[in-house]
């Protein structure tokens, strides 16, 4: 009886694992672009709920998302700095979000609207966490890209 608990245990550890393959994506400076997302969630009294970063993404989209920093560059002025002789452009955006309804969260999401369709630009997952009518999610996404 032990060993088919055990046996019927490992079958759906394997198939679990088998069905939820995802690749991440480990952004690096020098690699074209470096992705680093910052979020927290503060309760309706402002107090810090949850803090996340990562530079890591299930999710990657390197050709919107390209577009979508041309763009966003063509609104201000984003700095260029300089690491190891090379120079970058460091473009740092803030998204906000309130929640009406008590929810879950499990991904930091980065998307664009193009003729009408939400495109999916970069996304962090992570272990989810409630939030509750009130709580106010904030994600500062940085990204530094090389200067040609």
């Amino acid at each position: 009886m032990k060993s088919r608990i055990i046996i019927t245990g490992l079958f759906f550890l394997v198939v679990i694992s088998l069905t939820n393959y995802t690749h991440a994506y480990q952004t690096e400076i020098g690699d074209g672009i470096f992705i680093f997302v910052q979020t927290t969630v503060r309760n309706s009294d402002g107090q810090l709920v949850a803090y996340l970063e990562s530079s890591k993404f299930t999710d990657l989209n390197l050709e919107m998302l390209e577009s979508f920093l041309d763009l966003e560059t063509s609104r201000g002025e984003d700095p260029i700095v300089t690491i190891d002789e090379k120079e970058y452009q460091v473009i740092r955006r803030v998204t906000t979000k309130v929640f009406p309804t008590e929810d879950l969260v499990a991904s930091t999401i980065l998307s664009d609207n193009l003729d009408g369709q939400t495109i999916l630009l970069a996304r962090f997952a992570h272990d989810g966490y409630t939030v509750s009518t009130g709580d106010t999610l904030e994600s500062m996404w940085t990204f530094i890209r090389p200067v040609s």
